[in-house]
């Protein structure tokens, strides 16, 4: 079960971040989007079956064109997990790198395909003196945190239509445990390997806007509507 776990808290990032990049001026991409994702996945839970997981990720993106290929540069602005058989897992959406998409237009002229591997190791990638992510686990009989580390490799394809940018991804995660606090999660935990996919969305909005005014304000868009 906390295997699954590990795996839900992170597929939400390692959809997103195809490649660590740094955060361009907006004279280099003149557009900024907000997006969202979201990314399922299927778990056996022992007495409970299998369960479908679900994790929401929302984004700022700076964007441009670059001949027939758009250039997306995101930063996780909130990740949310859906409960699963009672268990809740958090993690710190602010410490997740930035990531830069490359989308390059496909022959039908409208479709746009990206392909992207990503991974971090043991390095301590949030700051907080453990190695690789932190994953927080409340739980009633197992809680405690997971350092993990990732390999992801995502397919994204996404088209544009009337005022919004839309998709697919679909993303396979290999996911090592780096650690734990919490003897009970330190004796369960496992490295892991699975399949995500899910719907995405972005539309454009002001220049200046920030993940906390739209957080309070609401979000501009529904990768499912």
């Amino acid at each position: 079960m906390l295997t699954m776990l590990a795996t839900m808290s992170l597929n939400a990032a390692l959809s997103w971040n195809s490649a660590t990049a740094t955060t361009p001026v907006y004279d280099d991409y003149p557009l900024l989007w907000a997006g969202h994702q979201v990314s399922f996945g299927r778990r056996a839970i022992p007495f409970r079956g299998e369960v479908v997981t679900r994790t929401d990720t929302l984004v700022l993106a700076r964007v441009k064109m670059d001949g027939s290929k758009l250039i997306i540069s995101q930063t996780a602005c909130a990740v949310r997990f859906g409960e699963v058989a009672g268990i809740r897992v958090h993690m710190d959406a602010s410490a997740l790198p930035s990531s830069r998409l490359s989308f390059s237009l496909q022959d039908d002229g409208h479709t746009f395909l990206s392909k992207s591997l990503m991974s971090w190791d043991e390095r301590d990638i949030d700051g907080d003196g453990h190695p690789g992510m932190t994953i927080g686990v409340q739980a009633k009989v197992c809680d405690g945190d997971l350092y993990v580390a990732n390999r992801s490799r995502t397919r994204a394809e996404g088209h544009f239509d009337t005022t919004s940018f839309r998709g697919n991804a679909k993303v396979k995660v290999e996911q090592d445990i780096l650690g734990a606090r919490g003897r009970c999660l330190s004796v369960v935990a496992r490295n892991s390997e699975e399949v995500v996919a899910g719907p995405f969305a972005y539309v454009q909005v002001a220049k200046g806007t920030t993940c906390t005014g739209l957080l309070y304000t609401g979000w501009p868009i529904d990768a499912e509507s």
